[in-house]
């Protein structure tokens, strides 16, 4: 959510700003100014229990929400809708903002390719906190540098960090973060938690984890 944030209300080109002691203007032009989340569209992708939290914040701030998941009758949560995850490229085009929170399987490596990329609003944003290679990253770059969507926030990226070269680094529409979305100073009491719940479930005979993956 912070990444959200960070992007509609252009953070990293105030902190920019700051650094060059740069006092901007209110901008005339109503495209280019900071924007508001409520009523934009979160498509979260892998709506687990982290895309399922990130779902509960994002209704705070008055969004729709949409889910996709491998199993949708395990519920939508907080979102307003949940569909399976092959929907993904007739709901793209309905998205301000496409948050990837899925594990990463044979199932969902470059999940989100130049065709799904190509769906996306102009004025959209993809959000990566999943793994780097969710996405063909090669087209996410030349999606970017051509700027048909609005750009990216990373926390994630195929190489970690970037190559030196990497495109990435330089795009002020881009926001990487070094792979600390869940690095928290509770972090490690949050793994344990998780992993006693698991043990218990176990103990009592259930197949079914929390966080499972297959």
């Amino acid at each position: 959510m912070a990444l959200i944030l960070a992007l509609s209300r252009r953070l990293p080109e105030a902190r920019d700003n700051q650094a060059r002691r740069v006092w901007r203007q209110m901008i005339g032009d109503l495209a280019r100014r900071e924007d508001e989340l409520a009523g934009k569209t979160l498509l979260v992708v892998g709506i687990g229990d982290i895309g399922g939290r990130l779902a509960r914040l994002a209704k705070a701030f008055d969004m729709r929400v949409i889910g996709l998941r491998r199993d949708p009758s395990l519920g939508h949560g907080a979102a307003d809708a949940v569909h399976p995850m092959s929907a993904l490229k007739s709901l793209l085009p309905e998205a301000d903002f496409v948050a990837l929170t899925c594990p990463l399987t044979p199932e969902t490596e470059k999940l989100v390719d130049a065709e799904a990329l190509a769906r996306m609003k102009p004025l959209a944003y993809l959000v990566n906190v999943a793994r780097g290679r969710v996405v063909d990253e090669t087209a996410l770059i030349e999606t970017l540098a051509a700027r048909r969507i609005a750009g990216a926030a990373l926390d994630v990226t195929v190489e970690e960090p970037p190559a030196p070269d990497s495109p990435l680094w330089g795009m002020d529409h881009v926001l990487i973060t070094p792979h600390t979305a869940g690095e928290t100073r509770r972090y490690e009491d949050n793994v344990i938690e998780i992993l006693r719940e698991n043990l218990e479930r176990l103990w009592r005979g259930e197949s079914q984890l929390r966080n499972q993956v297959v």
